[in-house]
């Protein structure tokens, strides 16, 4: 998969920027707040109509104006698409593929496919579960669109039951109405758990080698999914989420929200067997989350039979020269495009001699 072409209208500090791409390696550089950052994110946003910098889409609209508009054409293995999307201050994203609107926001997903690597993923060991969750969420939707219909009816329903957890906590509805809920929530809930289970137990066996190879055999990584549900086997999964919900209703009328399932869960990294989070140090961290996000290229690759877009936002300032090296010769020997910011090329374009070179100074972007 490539991206032939970008096009920004009053996208950050871009008022009109179309740029024109190969499938080789792409450098971006330029001093810092130039506007490198985001061509990444436009990209990334594309992929998945989220920023990874804000929640707020607004915040990506050029200062004075009302709107902003992406559109990315894109080459994979098989087809080609145009993915378009434009936001406006206080409406919902309108989104276009091949021209045609979408009426859900998630069609995009599994158009583009990228893998980012930027400062902001160190929140992905220090950071709260809920980022863990959405790495995890994006990443299975990708490769599986049975996972992705059942996170849209589990939300679905989880909306609905702490509505209707509310009503009777008020006496405005009856208790007995849940159970249609806890049916419609232990199907979809029990289906997001089992194939997040089985993705998980992949992905820590491929960032398991990753991170022996960055730390030289030196350290043992291991990713875990952690979830409320004590069960042995698949099968028993819908039924043992059944009765923690009826378990937890008492406790849970009195919040007025749901406490057990999917949306409580957590991934848990750790390094010798020392949770990653609380006892080990910031350079151990980083390489645990560049063990991951190699690992999540590499089951992209497995499952799709087509390598994402590799995206990465000044990682010569987060990585120390030897996990900076296994990196970029990691680039070089997978067929990836891949988009590169640094302020600095030094060091950098020696390892991609047959790249494409763009320079970036107060939003204008030169090709060199």
């Amino acid at each position: 998969m490539f991206l032939k072409e970008i096009t920004f209208r009053n996208f950050r500090n871009y008022d009109s920027l179309n740029l024109q791409f190969s499938e080789k390696i792409s450098l971006v550089t330029g001093e810092n707040a130039q506007g490198k950052t985001n061509i990444l994110e436009g990209i990334y946003f594309l992929s998945t109509a989220k920023s990874h910098r804000t929640n707020r889409d607004d915040e990506l609209i050029q200062q004075g104006k009302h709107w902003f508009y992406i559109k990315g054409r894109i080459q994979s293995r098989l087809s080609s698409n145009s993915v378009e999307i434009t936001n406006t201050c206080g409406e919902k994203k309108r989104i276009r593929i091949n021209g045609k609107t979408q009426d859900k926001i998630s069609s995009i997903i599994g158009k583009i496919n990228v893998v980012m690597f930027s400062p902001e993923d160190l929140s992905l060991v220090k950071g709260a579960p809920s980022e863990r969750r959405r790495f995890l969420d994006i990443l299975i939707s990708r490769i599986s669109p049975s996972y992705l219909y059942a996170l849209q009816e589990y939300n679905s329903s989880l909306r609905q039951r702490n509505e209707l957890l509310k009503n009777i906590r008020d006496k405005k509805a009856k208790a007995d109405s849940l159970e249609s809920w806890d049916i419609l929530l232990a199907k979809s809930g029990s289906e997001i758990i089992k194939q997040r289970l089985a993705v998980v137990s992949e992905l820590s066996e491929i960032a398991r080698e990753k991170h022996s190879q960055l730390t030289s055999d030196q350290e043992d990584f291991h990713i875990e999914y952690q979830t409320q549900f004590d069960f042995n086997s698949d099968s028993r999964i819908e039924d043992i989420y059944r009765e923690n919900l009826d378990s937890s209703i008492d406790s849970d009328l009195r919040r007025g929200s749901t406490s057990t399932g999917p949306h409580r869960d957590d991934l848990m990294f750790s390094v010798d067997c020392v949770d990653a989070r609380r006892y080990c140090s910031q350079g151990q961290q980083r390489t645990s989350v560049l063990s991951l996000k190699m690992a999540d290229l590499e089951l992209m690759a497995r499952k799709l039979n087509d390598y994402p877009i590799v995206l990465l936002d000044d990682v010569t300032s987060e990585l120390d020269e030897n996990r900076a090296s296994f990196l970029f010769d990691l680039l070089n020997q997978t067929p990836v495009q891949a988009f590169l910011t640094a302020t600095n090329l030094e060091g950098i374009s020696s390892k991609f001699p047959n790249s494409q070179l763009f320079a970036v100074e107060n939003g204008v972007v030169k090709k060199r």
